[in-house]
């Protein structure tokens, strides 16, 4: 008799889990496995936080949540991607400030599937400061100096990025558009290939992502000039904020939008906001996010999210038209 009932209690015990496992409200999503087409190369910040809230939703809601990296076009590719896909949330977008805000400004009517008419939205994970660096044989420690050397040698310096019309893309443009000088892009699969011609010096300098810099910036591979925000970052404190580097009206921040068929039920949105908010929780998520600079937001349900997404555009479109910058 003892031995049935310590045998039936762990029958039950183990029952537990998969009875705990959250569903959408009134229906049984997810019931397989969810795809998330990431719209930028692997390694870098939304990648990244896809990969992280990925795993943590796959153990919390005993589904499998796989990522796809999709980075052609700017994130345009992604976006068509997705667009094609059933609207029944078991297809996922992540971007970032390029696909769901610059790509408006870069595209115009070439735009197929715009950010606001063409997806819904979910939620977004996390906000990442832009850093700019050179490469150690750059002949300037200064933002001040950068510029000296920049305006001296016009369309002499290259700078790389993790494609055209990508947050790095604009964010030097915009960066050299307030200076008033003038340098050659060159577009690159991914942060990652763009930073390895930067350390072999086929490139001068790079905007990215703090969670994209820090480490090197910290192991001397590269130099921080300037951080595009109103404070300084603890994770790399000696680089000047851009006010104090003297051209305050440089900011530029990225963030990590989840987005999905347009038409996918509010219930099944509202249900993958809650769940990705709860992961963000845990210490193994939100101490990575945190290590990399990231801040995680609070309360961006899909109708904040598609507000906020609304004002970046109106904020960052003129500004990319003001920089020139296009793609092909």
């Amino acid at each position: 008799m003892i031995r049935r009932m310590i045998l039936g209690a762990a029958l039950a015990l183990a029952a537990l889990p998969a009875l705990a496992q959250p569903r959408a409200p009134g229906t049984d999503y997810p019931n397989r496995p969810v795809r998330i087409v990431v719209a930028l190369a692997p390694g870098g910040n939304a990648d990244i936080n896809a990969r992280l809230v990925a795993t943590a939703l796959s153990q919390r809601l005993g589904q499998q949540f796989v990522v796809e990296n999709r980075p052609s076009g700017g994130g345009t590719v992604a976006f068509e991607t997705v667009a094609q896909t059933p609207p029944d949330g078991y297809t996922l977008l992540v971007g970032a400030l390029g696909s769901h805000t610059l790509n408006v400004g870069l595209y115009g009517d070439r735009l197929r599937v715009h950010p606001l008419t063409g997806v819904d939205h979910i939620t977004i994970s996390s906000h990442s400061a832009i850093v700019l660096v050179v490469n150690n044989n750059f002949p300037a420690r200064t933002l001040a100096e950068f510029r000296q050397q920049v305006a001296a040698n016009p369309g002499r310096f290259d700078y790389g990025s993790s494609g055209n019309g990508t947050t790095g893309h604009i964010a030097a443009a915009l960066m050299l558009h307030l200076m008033g000088v003038q340098a050659q892009h060159v577009p690159y699969r991914g942060s990652a290939a763009a930073f390895q011609d930067l350390l072999a010096g086929r490139t001068a300098f790079q905007a990215d992502t703090i969670s994209f810099v820090t480490e090197p910036i910290r192991t001397g591979q590269v130099r921080g000039l300037v951080i595009a925000t109103p404070e300084r970052s603890p994770m790399i404190p000696d680089v000047p904020t851009a006010a104090e580097a003297g051209l305050p009206a440089f900011q530029a921040t990225t963030w990590t939008p989840w987005s999905t068929t347009l038409g996918t039920p509010m219930v099944i949105r509202q249900f993958l906001y809650e769940q990705i908010a709860e992961v963000l929780k845990q210490p193994d998520v939100r101490d990575r996010l945190i290590a990399l600079g990231n801040t995680i937001p609070q309360g961006m349900t899909p109708d904040a999210t598609r507000a906020f997404i609304a004002s970046e555009i109106e904020k960052w479109v003129p500004v990319v038209r003001a920089t020139g910058a296009r793609v092909d």
